[in-house]
């Protein structure tokens, strides 16, 4: 005879019952591994990726303090700057100082803020990797030659004043020996930044744009003689590292 105990439940048949609370339990287990996954992606993506963008070095850390003295400096406009700019005649006087400090003093606010941008982007974007010693190395020369290429050949900008000039030294520099970006972006910049040169340098050139912002002729001769100290600065630390590889 058979008994049919409605309280006895074969193993396959709980184990169906059973089956859609489990796929439940898997399903809610693997998003929360996928969520958990892809949070510590997201986190190492912006530790990898994000940081070296904002990464504060001693050369950032240089271009912030000089920053502060170029803001400070056109605050106290009035007493400073005729001490600093650059005058051919002061110059021959035996003013030397001029041709470092000219670099620093700027034609207001507008000016200063556009070359400490620059400034701290280019520290930013090219100069993460240099040691303090050779970034202030490269930024003083850059500076002295653009001084003495105004002093030499352009005396007729009387006074002279600003950063620009030095700063295309920095970008010149800075595509040339930086290995952050790939060879073909490096080698378009440069042929911007050479592009620009050549426009600006040209006999029918205007500086329309900036010269509404600045209250004396822009003088673009100082981005040229840039460039040439930051290609030439280039250009020796290169034969500088390959003889110590040599050696």
């Amino acid at each position: 005879m058979q008994i049919n105990n409605p309280r006895i439940i074969h193993a396959g048949d709980y184990l169906s019952y059973l089956s859609p609370t489990i796929k439940q339990v898997e399903s809610t287990t693997v998003c929360t591994k996928l969520r958990s996954e892809s949070k510590i992606h997201f986190d190492s993506f912006t530790t990898a990726h994000l940081m070296p963008i904002i990464k504060i070095t001693v050369t950032f850390r240089l271009c912030l303090i000089l920053s502060t003295i170029m803001l400070c400096l056109t605050a106290l406009a009035n007493p400073l700057f005729p001490l600093l700019n650059l005058e051919a005649t002061k110059v021959s006087t035996g003013e030397f100082w001029r041709l470092l400090t000219a670099n620093l003093v700027h034609f207001g606010w507008a000016h200063t803020l556009m070359n400490v941008a620059a400034l701290l982007l280019c520290a930013l974007a090219f100069f993460t990797e240099y040691s303090l010693k050779k970034f202030s190395l490269l930024l003083l020369w850059c500076c002295a030659i653009v001084g003495v290429g105004i002093y030499c050949f352009n005396p007729e900008y009387s006074p002279y004043a600003g950063l620009s000039g030095a700063i295309h030294g920095l970008i010149v520099a800075g595509l040339l020996q930086t290995r952050a970006y790939p060879q073909w972006i490096r080698v378009i910049a440069l042929g911007l930044v050479v592009a620009k040169l050549v426009q600006e340098n040209s006999a029918d050139y205007e500086a329309t744009d900036l010269q509404a912002l600045l209250p004396v002729v822009v003088a673009v001769e100082s981005h040229l003689y840039g460039a040439i100290a930051g290609l030439a600065f280039s250009a020796i630390d290169w034969l500088l590292q390959r003889l110590k590889r040599k050696a």
